[in-house]
């Protein structure tokens, strides 16, 4: 009797055993896992193009490029920074957050964006140049900007020549990038 119940034991095991797949095979199949925050090193910024209307104003156009091997996440407002010679922010110079730049049709407010390996989340600084009409203080002239990602640290200078009379303002990052026809 002994021996039976040790028989079917053993037949029991193996069945199991026979009946479970390899787990270092098994593919993954439940919900996609959350990308991890963007790092420093995961991202590149560029100038990717301009819009000037009537009276000054301007609209330019950026992009973070994803350079890791796996997606990650950006939310929130870049850091924008119109910067002299010597690298201090000129007065006026630090962009106000914005959730309705002109020209928006509505009020975009910072959401969670997902930049997928190589691809690239967009955000746009708007800014008055002075033109016909413009009666305010006289504009500030810079040759640099600096720029830092929502979450990061990492402080990216661009050569921008930018003349700016009064705010220069900031959207947050968002998923769309204007193309630069």
């Amino acid at each position: 009797m002994r021996a039976t119940f040790l028989l079917l034991i053993l037949v029991f095991a193996a069945g199991a055993t026979f009946g479970q797949s390899d787990l270092r095979t098994t593919v993954y199949k439940g919900p996609a896992l959350a990308a991890l925050p963007c790092r420093d090193q995961d991202l590149s910024v560029r100038h990717v193009t301009e819009d000037a209307a009537m009276g000054g104003l301007r609209t330019i156009d950026y992009a973070f490029k994803n350079k890791s091997a796996s997606a990650c996440t950006l939310k929130g407002y870049p850091r924008f920074e119109l910067i002299d010679k010597s690298g201090a922010v000129r007065p006026r110079g630090r962009a106000i957050n914005s959730q309705q730049l002109p020209g928006d049709e509505s009020k975009q407010p910072p959401q969670l964006v997902t930049i997928e390996a190589g691809k690239e989340a967009g955000f746009k600084v708007y800014y008055n140049a002075g033109g016909a009409g413009y009666m305010g203080k006289a504009c500030s002239i810079s040759r640099k900007v600096r720029i830092s990602a929502p979450g990061t640290t990492r402080r990216f200078v661009l050569r921008e020549p930018i003349s700016f009379c009064g705010k220069v303002e900031v959207s947050a990052v968002r998923r769309e990038v204007r193309s630069s026809d």
